[in-house]
């Protein structure tokens, strides 16, 4: 009964936290571009690849058993995004951040189905590895491949990928590099943290696997739902990796 009692004022602190935090980054995100230092290109891939690696460094805040709680933090921010796709809620400001053409409607494909994937990884994927590795792939590796192949592969340019054209060699190899890196430099974060052992080169050789998986499902010619794809092949790929 007494370890309850000092679990509840913890998690409950932990929450407030994190969702202050996550909406400093989002409103300050949202005021860079209202006032013309991002464009509405910048903040939307300034928020894809910066949420996840921010909202994990508030998981040590909340006790082990604390991922219900956590999941509250993307959930609330998921469910704005709807009532502002909705229309139920005017934020122009969220609207222009995270929209490409300025459709309000369209927080309901992507930014919708990137807040539901994160409470998922929140839940399910608690302190884990995979799940990290997940988080990671969706945010740097799909936001990297599209930054990367847009840069040095643009539009009717070669090595544009013969089953997806929208996409490109470079964007796929632009994905493995940064899931892998940016996950290799959490796993230090979770082993410091005490969340997974001390194995390393096997660990990487996994990871890479489940992020090529990853790269692969990324480079497929569907548009927004690769939010959920993504995350959803490289947790499943290393969890049973890491299985046997």
């Amino acid at each position: 009964m007494h370890d309850l009692s000092l679990a509840i004022p913890q998690d409950a602190l932990a929450l407030g936290a994190a969702s202050l935090g996550m909406v400093l980054f989002v409103e300050s995100v949202k005021a860079l571009a209202a006032n013309g230092i991002f464009s509405s290109a910048s903040s939307r891939k300034v928020m894809h690849v910066g949420a996840g690696p921010l909202f994990l460094l508030f998981w040590p805040l909340f006790t082990k058993d604390g991922s219900l709680v956590a999941s509250l933090v993307p959930l609330a921010m998921t469910l704005k995004f709807a009532a502002t796709g909705l229309g139920l809620v005017r934020n122009d400001a969220e609207v222009r951040s995270m929209s490409r053409t300025g459709d309000r409607r369209e927080l309901l494909r992507g930014p919708l189905l990137y807040g539901f994937a994160f409470v998922a990884l929140t839940k399910l994927c608690w302190r884990s590895a995979h799940g990290v590795a997940a988080m990671m792939a969706l945010c740097f590796g799909d936001g990297m491949a599209e930054v990367v192949g847009r840069r040095f592969c643009p539009p009717g340019s070669s090595g544009r990928l013969p089953w997806s054209p929208r996409k490109s060699w470079v964007g796929s190899a632009a994905f493995l590099a940064s899931a892998v890196v940016s996950s290799s430099i959490y796993f230090e974060l979770f082993r410091m943290w005490g969340w997974i052992g001390p194995e390393r080169l096997a660990l990487l050789a996994q990871l890479t696997v489940a992020c090529a998986a990853g790269a692969a499902v990324e480079s497929l010619p569907w548009v927004e739902i690769d939010n959920v794809l993504v995350p959803l092949v490289v947790a499943g790929v290393l969890a049973r990796l890491r299985a046997n």
